[in-house]
């Protein structure tokens, strides 16, 4: 087990739903709170028997002492046995994990594009660090979050939804461009977390203004530390773990 890591019983403080997308669960943990990077993530048993088999995946929301809070959606058989579990249940959580979003971009400004499960991740991370822009991309006016959850983010945030029903219509790129035109590309710094394919046209609008960024690239991870080799990255290096090497990587890396 890598050093400054821990797997332990804790129990449900709280699980509940905060939008028509997005559930809340909160414990507490001294072990799993300690050194927390925006961007690192948990290994969650859901359940002590075989059902699921498999630990899951998920990114660090919120740490406040020793309140660990975490921001998912219903995207399987995990999420969905994850989201009827009730206060005092008990989890067994595997963390911290992985590398996290760089917290020094010298006198850039930090840029965030966010979309579905990468929400999470970087609004914890603009909430530790100055961050001049937030951007978030849903489907609907349903998946935005609650104004209290945002409250401690000094950015300016902006939604970008594909039905037009809040915020900008469309993709969240079409957002992203819009801004960088209207200033100087170059003095951006992107961090982006998401779906590949939003990620992907984050970097090749990164790439065609010349803008430094990094992602947090997800790949399915069995094990969460580096053993079983289930969740490889291309990168110019080589294959390299989500796991351990990353999930953050910076877009220079990747392939």
């Amino acid at each position: 087990m890598p050093k400054k890591m821990c797997d332990e019983v804790v129990s449900i403080l709280e699980n509940r739903k905060v939008n028509g997308k997005y559930y809340k669960l909160t414990f507490q943990s001294t072990l799993l709170s300690q050194k927390v990077q925006p961007g690192q993530f948990l290994q969650i048993r859901i359940n002590q028997g075989n059902d699921p088999f498999l630990r899951r995946p998920f990114s660090y929301y919120r740490v406040i002492g020793k309140r660990v809070e975490l921001l998912y959606e219903i995207l399987g058989r995990g999420t969905d046995v994850l989201s009827k579990k009730k206060k005092n249940d008990e989890l067994q959580i595997m963390g911290p994990l992985g590398k996290g979003f760089c917290k020094t971009i010298g006198k850039k400004k930090r840029l965030l594009v966010a979309g579905g499960v990468g929400v999470p991740p970087l609004v914890f991370l603009a909430e530790r660090y100055s961050t001049d822009y937030l951007l978030i991309g849903t489907k609907s006016k349903l998946e935005v979050l609650p104004k209290h959850e945002l409250k401690k983010v000094k950015a300016e945030i902006l939604y970008a939804t594909e039905d037009g029903s809040y915020g900008s219509k469309g993709m969240v790129t079409a957002l992203l461009e819009k801004i960088i035109m209207h200033e100087d590309p170059r003095g951006f710094f992107i961090q982006t977390c998401g779906p590949k394919r939003m990620m992907e046209a984050v970097m090749a609008l990164a790439g065609k203004y010349g803008i430094e960024g990094e992602s947090s690239w997800d790949e399915t991870m069995a094990c969460g530390v580096g053993a079983c080799l289930g969740c490889m990255v291309q990168t110019k290096e080589g294959l390299q773990r989500a796991c351990v090497d990353g999930p953050v990587f910076k877009f220079k890396d990747l392939v």
